[in-house]
């Protein structure tokens, strides 16, 4: 981060200062008390199930120059503190002043699945030609995105930046900070329903990036997703598409799936107008083809060659807890526990079991989260399809997984391979006595629920490189 003094600062938070002076410069931003560094800012944060101002003077003892806050606080000290009515908006504030500092190209991706991998991928497509910032694990929200943007320096040349929602005016308020002049919109599914009600709503809250580019700013859209395709006409703004669909400004044919027992790779040819090429990706699941067409499409805009992007993503290492492949001894463990929402799961179950052809399978699910009302009908679906399936047992863990794991029995699953649990490690326990050798084992959950921690529980899991 450059530097900024204690004056820009006042002027972008819109503070008054009620200790301290207006002379000196801040090194960095921290929202952490554990974790920062002399010289930086302090922001006072109110969360959930904490409150910032709670650790200000552990933040002052262990160097900060100054501090933001909104409480009013008896405070002995010679660092500037700032009083702002919202501490969090001053933040975002003040990262839509510094990121007004420089010009790189910026990209917003969002969707309902996808974000990551598709980021990690751009990033990696700019990395062979360009200097680029992205996003760092999960800042892809109003805290983690305004984080992001203070890394920022005069030498970045894009930035790509992941945002999350699960709140309609969230992604406008991303794109307000940031300023992007790119967007990508991997696809719309059932996800966050308890804040959204409906699918048009989470819809609503996607294109909310594209309203917020400029007159000439470009988005990246999804041509097979038939609720993206509802809003063509509707966009005013520079529209390309990616997907399977012979109309795809870039599209992918001739897709191969290594036969079972074979090192994962998918192969595809990508076309670009005249301009086309062969590309594999080395993992699990097919759904990752649209991620690399996203990441194409914007690094093409950008002068990257489809010869580079084939070396480059062949050469990719996904992100942990997506379609992970793991080994316990012989048994076969794919881990996908990062996060999970109905269209996702449906996905991740059919490429498990067409991965896993000849194997007696195993499925873990957990809750998948933030679903309201239509929590209980969409678990019931999971369940319906999990009977129907070659799937040997279910494992459920969670209040409304029990609901996966009712729906599988009432659909003809073998009740004695059906169990419900509340706690992981006696799930894992379970677990344990079910596996035979060669079993296939595929965990997926919502990131709250931590489902990664069940093959915590079992000794000697190795990582099977890609």
């Amino acid at each position: 981060m450059e530097r900024l003094t204690i004056r820009e600062i006042i002027r972008a938070v819109r503070g008054k200062l009620i200790c301290g002076s207006q002379q000196g410069e801040i090194s960095g931003v921290s929202i952490d008390s554990r974790t920062i560094k002399k010289g930086e800012i302090f922001f006072a944060l109110k969360g959930e199930r904490f409150d910032g101002h709670d650790f200000l003077q552990e933040a002052i003892d262990k160097g900060a120059k100054a501090a933001v806050i909104s409480k009013k606080k008896k405070i002995t000290t010679k660092i500037a503190i700032m009083n702002v009515t919202h501490t969090l908006t001053a933040l975002q504030e003040l990262a839509k002043f510094y990121r007004q500092k420089f010009n790189p190209v910026i990209v917003g991706i969002t969707g309902s699945n996808g974000k990551t991998t598709t980021k990690d991928m751009l990033k990696a497509l700019l990395l062979s030609k360009y200097r680029v910032v992205a996003t760092s694990g999960n800042y892809n929200n109003v805290v983690g995105l305004p984080l992001t943007l203070f890394e920022i320096s005069p030498d970045t040349e894009f930035l790509v930046l992941e945002m999350g929602t699960n709140h309609a005016g969230e992604i406008k308020r991303l794109a307000e900070i940031s300023l992007p002049q790119m967007g990508v919109i991997t696809n719309i599914g059932t996800t966050h329903l308890q804040f959204f009600r409906c699918i048009s709503n989470v819809l609503s809250a996607k294109m909310e990036l594209v309203q917020l580019l400029p007159r000439q700013g470009k988005i990246v859209l999804n041509i097979d997703d038939s609720h993206l395709r509802s809003q063509f006409k509707k966009i005013k703004r520079e529209i390309i598409t990616f997907g399977i669909n012979p109309q795809a400004d870039v599209r992918a044919s001739n897709v191969i799936v290594n036969s079972p027992g074979e090192k994962e790779r998918l192969s595809f040819t990508v076309h670009v107008g005249r301009d086309r090429k062969e590309f594999d990706l080395y993992c699990l699941g097919r759904y990752n083809i649209y991620n690399a067409l996203a990441a194409i499409s914007v690094a093409k805009q950008f002068g990257v060659s489809l010869s580079l992007m084939a070396a480059v993503l062949g050469k990719f290492k996904f992100p942990k807890l997506r379609m992970e492949k793991l080994k316990y001894g012989e048994v076969t463990i794919v881990n996908d526990a990062y996060n999970a929402n109905p269209t996702s799961v449906k996905a991740v179950l059919s490429e498990f079991i067409s991965s896993f052809p000849s194997q007696r399978k195993i499925v873990i699910l957990g809750d998948m989260l933030e679903l309201g009302r239509m929590s209980r009908k969409f678990h019931q679906e999971i369940g319906k399809i999990v009977a129907t399936s070659p799937i040997y047992s279910l494992i459920t863990i969670g209040e409304d997984a029990q609901f996966i794991a009712q729906a599988a029995g009432k659909w003809g699953m073998e009740r004695n391979n059906i169990f419900s649990f509340k706690d992981k490690k006696v799930a894992s326990r379970k677990l344990k006595e079910l596996l035979k050798p060669k079993d296939a084992v595929l965990i997926k959950g919502s990131r709250k629920i931590g489902l990664e921690e069940v093959i915590k529980f079992l000794p000697k899991i190795s990582i099977i490189k890609r």
